[in-house]
């Protein structure tokens, strides 16, 4: 879907081109024309991207690359009130996937959509991001589970844990507020 953005975004500007170099308007035309197209396959990727989320279920977070369950982190983050929310970049995040805010607190996220239980590594990770990105609480968040010596650790650091369970818990809580906001508009 990027490549088609990249593309699109590359023949507008391969157009105004055109135009700069032919001084033919339909240069500026099929730019224009290419920059509407690429800005609509964004705007369209975006909301069926919601529309997916907002109706995942455990196992479909069971399916997401690692990417998109950072990206969904985010989405639920959101629904459940947190604000500033934003994925870090992919290379480089010190342990830190998703930052958000809530009552004033700067939270940090380790994301983990693994099929085996997380461990010790996840919880050091965390605990490295909260000092680089000057984090009040950290947390990992996984659609399975933790070691006992990630729970323990974890403990010890102050590193709240979400897992398997609490994450259903959370897409139950979400669903019931859909509902109600549904049946109030």
């Amino acid at each position: 879907m990027y490549d088609l953005v990249k593309l699109l975004f590359v023949s507008s500007l391969l157009g105004f081109m055109y135009y700069y170099v032919t001084k033919n308007v339909s240069g500026i035309y099929i730019a224009v024309l290419l920059v509407i197209l690429a800005v609509s396959v964004i705007f369209y990727s975006a909301l069926s991207r919601v529309k997916q989320f907002s109706r995942a279920q455990i196992e479909q977070i069971d399916e997401m690359s690692g990417e998109q369950f950072e990206d969904y982190t985010k989405f639920l983050l959101n629904k459940l009130g947190y604000s500033n929310v934003k994925v870090t970049p992919n290379v480089g995040d010190q342990g830190i996937d998703v930052i958000a805010h809530k009552d004033g607190i700067k939270h940090g996220f380790q994301c983990k959509r693994w099929k085996k239980n997380v461990g010790n590594k996840a919880v050091q990770e965390v605990h490295a991001g909260i000092g680089f990105y000057s984090l009040d609480k950290g947390f990992v968040i996984t659609n399975s589970n933790f070691t006992n010596s990630a729970k323990q650790l974890a403990e010890k650091l102050d590193i709240e844990l979400w897992n398997r369970d609490r994450l259903i818990q959370l897409l139950e809580q979400i669903k019931k507020e859909e509902i109600k906001e549904e049946k109030s508009s």
